[in-house]
């Protein structure tokens, strides 16, 4: 249960091993860029995460960008997770289990070009909420960027008092002796029989039980820091605006590229009463109405400023870009809030082939165009914006950023690799081309360790995945079935080497993380 020093922070649960995109300076960068506004970009600068949970993202950003780390995270588990991986592989990153009272009190910080909090604002207090706006005040350089995520109305009206419910359980009739998961537990059955008898409540937010059923079925690490903190504060954006405003600092733009794509969020009658609306952020928060917003990714500028429609252009055109999955293997589809849409063949079929060229080698958007002149420009950069929406490409930094990095991500990704051998919790490794992560399984990594040895036969990577899984006494699923016999995990195992090779080693190789 809770501890003096966690101030109702839910830390009986480590978090995640997980990775955010969000979090990444490149990815960052090309967020405002596509809005058309200026940023920070040097080889010698300093980023920020404060909350860094298990420190998976910080790790991969600190190897991936060129520049210097700083992180806290307050819990002293995630802490000695993050800063001893970053021990691993030679990180000057500085990381701290520091409050955000003890890290404001440090007079040793540099200005930061970039502070990132992904999720952190919800969980934390009001009083943190101002020690975080004051960090960022003295902090941030002129030009800096924050990006911050949260909990937002109106999407979250009806489900927060069901959240309410899981908090409250745990604090009033949960044991100490208990252990996290059952207390977890023990709430999420008290709220179904709650539900189950019939509330006004219930009545009034349809889907409730839906919902109640979803979360049971997710991660415990996962459902207890996001509904069994203590402090909870689910805000407006404009809520968020006006408290961030002290620290000098501009609402730019989302960090969720199909944002800008207005038909696959909003309705006719949406855009149609959105256009009337003058004011930017009245226009913003009012949108999170029309597409019932709960969670919000958002990017602010200290001291925004708008780049020239010539700039503008030239600096997409000298953007990179680069597939993170074979062309193939992007669906045909793409969803937002309006509902899903089909990607029309005429224009993604193409600019698909045109990133696959060439050994899926990174491609300016100047490059892409002249692969494809049928394309005018506004086509490629939607079609582009939509395809990093989905996941399926990620803008890339420059090459001389590229080569600032690569040895320190070669490291990072030795010890990751190294690490799969023990078990499957970080599943992502890091690119220098994107600065940022790349989903790659723990069988993934036992096969790039095989070819690190000089195996060069899928059949041989296969068989030293066998080795250490088959060793620790662990096999493979297929089909929802446990595969029993060493024959047929051997058999599966080098099934999915040959897709590998055939797929995602091509694009390993093409973003230098094989």
């Amino acid at each position: 249960m809770s501890n003096a020093w966690n101030e109702g922070y839910f830390t009986d649960e480590g978090y995640t091993y997980g990775y955010s995109r969000e979090i990444n300076p490149v990815f960052q960068r090309y967020c405002l860029l596509l809005r058309g506004f200026a940023t920070l970009e040097s080889t010698d600068g300093y980023h920020c995460e404060l909350g860094f949970g298990q420190g998976v993202s910080i790790n991969i950003h600190a190897a991936g960008n060129p520049g210097s780390y700083v992180g806290t995270d307050f819990h002293p588990g995630q802490a000695a997770h993050a800063i001893g991986l970053a021990s691993d592989w030679g990180s000057d990153a500085r990381l701290y289990d520091d409050s955000f009272e003890q890290l404001l009190a440090r007079n040793d910080l540099p200005q930061f070009d970039s502070i990132s909090l992904h999720g952190i604002w919800t969980w934390v207090s009001r009083d943190n909420h101002k020690l975080i706006v004051e960090f960022t005040r003295r902090h941030l350089k002129p030009g800096g960027l924050l990006f911050i995520s949260y909990n937002c109305l109106p999407g979250w009206s009806p489900l927060a008092p069901l959240r309410n419910l899981f908090s409250l359980h745990d604090r009033f009739s949960s044991q100490a002796s208990v252990r996290p998961d059952q207390r977890i537990d023990a709430a999420l059955q008290f709220s179904e029989a709650l539900l189950a008898a019939n509330p006004k409540y219930a009545n009034s937010a349809p889907g409730l039980d839906a919902k109640l059923q979803s979360i049971k079925g997710q991660n415990r690490q996962y459902v207890a820091h996001e509904y069994f903190n203590r402090d909870w504060n689910c805000m407006y954006f404009t809520d968020v605006v006006d408290a961030l405003s002290p620290a000098k600092l501009d609402y730019a733009t989302t960090a969720v590229p199909v944002d800008s794509v207005d038909p696959l969020n909003l309705s006719a009658e949406g855009m149609d009463f959105l256009e009337g609306i003058e004011h930017p952020i009245m226009r913003e928060q009012a949108r999170d109405y029309f597409v019932n917003q709960s969670f919000r990714r958002d990017l602010y500028i200290r001291g925004a400023n708008r780049l020239s429609a010539s700039e503008h252009r030239e600096r997409m055109l000298s953007t990179r870009f680069a597939l993170l999955q074979a062309a193939g293997s992007v669906p045909d589809t793409v969803t937002g809030p309006a509902g899903a849409a089909t990607l029309q063949p005429e224009i993604y079929r193409p600019v698909l082939e045109a990133l696959a060229d060439g050994d899926y080698a990174p491609k300016s958007l100047r490059h892409l165009l002249d692969l494809v002149p049928s394309l005018p420009y506004g086509d490629m950069e939607q079609a582009i914006n939509v395809l990093i929406g989905m996941g399926a490409v990620a803008p890339c930094q420059s090459e001389a950023a590229e080569k600032l990095v690569q040895a320190r991500c070669n490291s990072l990704n030795l010890q990751l690799c190294k690490r799969s051998l023990y078990g499957p919790k970080v599943q992502v490794l890091v690119s220098p081309v994107t600065g940022g992560g790349l989903v790659v399984s723990r069988i993934q990594q036992l096969f790039l360790i095989s070819i690190k040895q000089g195996k060069k036969h899928p059949a041989e990577w296969a068989q030293l995945a066998w080795g250490i899984i088959g060793g620790q006494g662990e096999g493979l699923l297929k089909d929802g079935r446990a595969l029993t016999t060493a024959e047929e995990n051997l058999a599966e195992l080098t099934e999915q080497a040959e897709a590998f090779a055939e797929g995602l080693l091509v694009i390993l190789k093409a973003l230098k993380v094989a």
